[in-house]
């Protein structure tokens, strides 16, 4: 957050419904520039008036959003690496360039190693006496 005067302000440019939903997904209210969109439907924005390094973000199309919902390409735009975004850019796709996967940690998808080794030790397993 910022100064109480920038963000009445930028309740004013965005309206209030965009900026609840700004509030429960970024944590602050922005106004800026609607720089492009991915085939994800994620709204990439850019603002000349924001504090460096906070100029640059997205709106999210899903309504749980993940870093991983980000296309490469607009992540290098986000992360400052490439100065002009992906809508300007000519690029040929190539035939082994495939679709990113998602981030699957924390769910049932998760990859789990398996092991076929022998532990060299067992676990403690404590032995309870009756009480009397």
């Amino acid at each position: 957050m910022s100064t109480f005067g920038r963000t009445l302000k930028n309740i004013i440019k965005v309206g209030p419904a965009n900026a609840l939903k700004q509030m429960n997904t970024i944590g602050d209210i922005k106004w800026g520039l609607l720089v492009g969109t991915d085939v994800n439907g994620n709204k990439y924005f850019e603002s000349q008036d924001e504090v460096s390094g906070r100029e640059r973000w997205v709106e999210y199309a899903s309504d749980q959003p993940d870093s991983g919902d980000i296309d490469p390409l607009w992540s290098g735009w986000m992360t400052r690496k490439f100065e002009e975004p992906p809508t300007e850019w000519t690029l040929e796709t190539k035939k082994f360039w495939g679709e990113p996967t998602p981030n699957f940690t924390g769910t049932y998808k998760a990859f789990k190693t398996y092991n076929t080794t022998v532990p060299k030790f067992t676990a403690w397993e404590p032995t309870v006496k009756e009480r009397v």
